[in-house]
């Protein structure tokens, strides 16, 4: 099943502004609510088309810390550097972490992860994030810890 990022809602959205979730169902076709990150519940707008939800319900929740996102995007980066912002952008893009309110990780979530994991990330001037540990492995072409 395909989900748009915007249509990931707070369980407790629902409670205290239940006009905004179905405004983005009107808007979506459907919204997941979220509760510690995980999916519990879909709605959907009915509709004369409807596909068999029951097969694609098997959506995949993000798995990762933003640290081990931050790692994975950087890894791939030129130079292992990325602006904050655009480091946010790719790892949403690629749906590898969302906050706990299933929201896009902010820039100064980057900045403040690299701060608690200094062995691993650098914060350079002009919000530019560097992966620090890397290395080539013997024999192989790619990057490990």
């Amino acid at each position: 099943m395909e989900i748009k990022l915007d249509s990931l809602i707070s369980f407790d959205k629902i409670r205290v502004d239940a006009d905004s979730v179905f405004e983005m169902v009107e808007k979506n076709g459907k919204v997941v609510l979220l509760k510690d990150n995980q999916p519990v519940y879909i709605i959907l707008k009915y509709g004369a088309n409807m596909v068999n939800y029951e097969q694609e319900s098997n959506m995949e929740t993000p798995k990762y810390t933003l640290q081990e996102a931050m790692k994975i995007v950087l890894l791939e980066a030129e130079e292992h550097t990325m602006h904050a912002a655009a480091l946010a952008d790719e790892i949403s893009n690629r749906g590898l972490y969302r906050q706990k309110n299933g929201g896009k990780v902010q820039y100064n979530q980057i900045r403040a992860r690299c701060g608690h994991y200094p062995e691993l990330f650098e914060a350079l001037p002009g919000n530019i994030i560097k992966l620090k540990k890397f290395e080539k492995s013997p024999g192989e072409g790619g990057l490990q810890e």
